[in-house]
């Protein structure tokens, strides 16, 4: 077993239940006016996010890389304990990354992709600088793009808690807006899906490259 490398995936929020409800919060879905989604005109968040996830973990399968998936299958993990079991894991291996997906809401029509880390010059911009790259080689003028302007590199920063409090380099992506009707579609494919989810497996590929693994 590769003991030098392990990807942390942790796939945003709740999903549905066996009981068909929803597990996380109101404002991690939106209901659309028309189309289909998750549930008639209803986008989850957190549905969409274990889709990407779940195609992720089966790519880094197929390629014998490590990773462990940090979020129950449908219940609302808490940060707290999604960070904690990523910690575990980073005191296991020589080297760790941890990738956490999202789709993103504004109630002001906004879209596009974006990817945050921690402020300040880190690893993880190196890492978020990768995915950038790989996703806009992967679906280039499919989607739009929401690029920090502020400095040299692409990334957003935020202090959001599980890449602040987690020790190993870290991104948060936020794939386009679900309560903008557009990106909601787009977000339904199964090719857009798959180019979100090679993004991110290539961008662990080159990372490893990156650390010598």
């Amino acid at each position: 077993m590769m003991t030098d490398f392990c990807v942390l995936l942790d796939p945003g929020h709740g999903a549905v239940d066996p009981s068909g409800k929803y597990t996380t919060a109101p404002s991690k879905q939106f209901q659309h006016t028309r189309g289909t989604f998750h549930k008639g005109g209803w986008f989850f968040e957190g549905v969409f996010n274990r889709a990407i996830t779940t195609r992720v973990s089966a790519k880094l399968r197929n390629l014998g890389i490590p990773h462990v998936v940090v979020a129950h299958e449908y219940l609302d993990t808490p940060l707290a304990d999604r960070v904690e079991t990523a910690n575990w894991y980073f005191k296991q291996y020589k080297n760790t990354l941890y990738i956490s997906t999202h789709s993103n809401a504004s109630g002001v029509n906004a879209r596009g992709f974006e990817v945050y880390t921690t402020p300040g010059k880190t690893k993880s911009d190196d890492v978020a600088t990768l995915l950038w790259d790989n996703v806009k080689a992967l679906l280039g003028s499919k989607i739009t793009y929401r690029p920090d302007q502020s400095d040299s590199d692409p990334d957003r920063e935020a202090n959001f808690y599980v890449i602040k409090n987690t020790k190993m380099p870290a991104i948060l992506i936020e794939h386009l807006f679900f309560d903008n009707f557009d990106d909601a579609t787009l977000l339904m494919s199964d090719e857009i899906q798959d180019l979100f989810a090679e993004a991110q497996v290539r961008t662990c590929v080159e990372w490893m490259k990156v650390l010598g693994v």
